[in-house]
């Protein structure tokens, strides 16, 4: 692995085409959460809520929790996100020059916002991907849905968990997830890091990032949804309208996210260093976004291939 750099990022700000269709899509993926968000054994972001202790109470004992406000948080720019980072842009339009016709994984999603950046490296790479999602809940996979066929685009979902489920070893050109390694606990990533370099296929490449950092605190959550709640206000003449009187009904929503959403932070290079041992070539930058419950937040962009 070559040594880590460090690139300085300007703060993200909403184009104007992705708030259009955060604003059309956020009550959807809310209605959506409601009825597809089913409670699971094992796996996705319930982990969070039950090892907050709140596995009992019926608005974390499933995760419409997390992906029905997903998007509202988007609107305030507090939610970890693809377009916090350029190079995804560069490292999975540089991989679709090379195989046009790649076999894609996207491996877990919060909502369709992987597969707009995919969509993006697609159009400039003038390639035609075989796209497939997988995610362990309906929801993401849905709004996946929502974007492809807004756009045209062929894709494959399948509702399973990526750390379990049976898919053939060299499956895939192009292995694309954002944030996933801060989604899953210490004693997972290793498990998952494994998964994706049996999946690839020789020569292909994973991209992915990471957030640098320790763990979630209450004074972290309780900070998070004071700054949510400072920014929907400050923000109100320019929110949707079509969640006028909903204020109070969209801070409890804030609220319970910042109570049970959880970021299990990497390390350091040493880490990084270790999960990738096994990929023969590794870059991993080291950049500045906005940040989650700490912002601004450091977070490593990597891109790793195997022989």
């Amino acid at each position: 692995m070559r040594s880590l750099s460090v690139r300085p990022v300007g703060t993200y700000t909403l184009d104007s085409r992705t708030r259009e269709l955060l604003i059309e899509s956020a009550p959807l993926m809310e209605s959506w959460a409601a009825t597809d968000c089913g409670s699971k054994d094992a796996g996705g972001m319930e982990e969070w809520a039950k090892i907050q202790g709140l596995s009992e109470a019926p608005p974390a004992a499933r995760c419409d929790w997390y992906h029905g406000t997903w998007q509202y948080l988007r609107l305030l720019n507090l939610v970890a996100v693809p377009p916090w980072y350029e190079f995804y842009l560069d490292a999975l339009s540089n991989v679709l020059r090379r195989r046009p016709n790649s076999k894609v994984l996207i491996s877990a999603a919060a909502d369709y916002g992987m597969l707009a950046t995919l969509h993006e490296a697609t159009r400039a790479a003038q390639a035609t991907p075989h796209i497939m999602v997988y995610d362990i809940c309906r929801t993401p996979l849905r709004s996946c849905q929502w974007y492809a066929e807004r756009h045209g685009l062929a894709i494959e979902c399948e509702c399973a968990n990526l750390l379990t489920c049976d898919i053939p070893e060299a499956s895939f050109d192009l292995i694309v997830t954002d944030e996933f390694l801060t989604v899953i606990k210490a004693a997972d990533k290793p498990v998952i890091v494994k998964r994706w370099r049996d999946l690839l296929k020789p020569g292909g490449t994973l991209v992915t990032t990471a957030m640098l950092g320790g763990p979630t605190t209450p004074e972290l959550r309780r900070g998070y949804a004071e700054n949510a709640r400072w920014l929907l206000e400050a923000n109100s003449d320019s929110f949707p309208l079509h969640l006028n009187g909903r204020h109070d009904e969209l801070l409890k929503l804030f609220h319970l996210f910042a109570s049970v959403h959880t970021r299990y932070m990497v390390t350091g290079e040493e880490e990084i260093r270790r999960l990738f041992d096994d990929f023969g070539k590794v870059s991993c930058v080291r950049t500045v976004t906005p940040g989650e419950c700490v912002r601004p937040t450091d977070s490593f962009q990597i891109v790793a291939s195997v022989p």
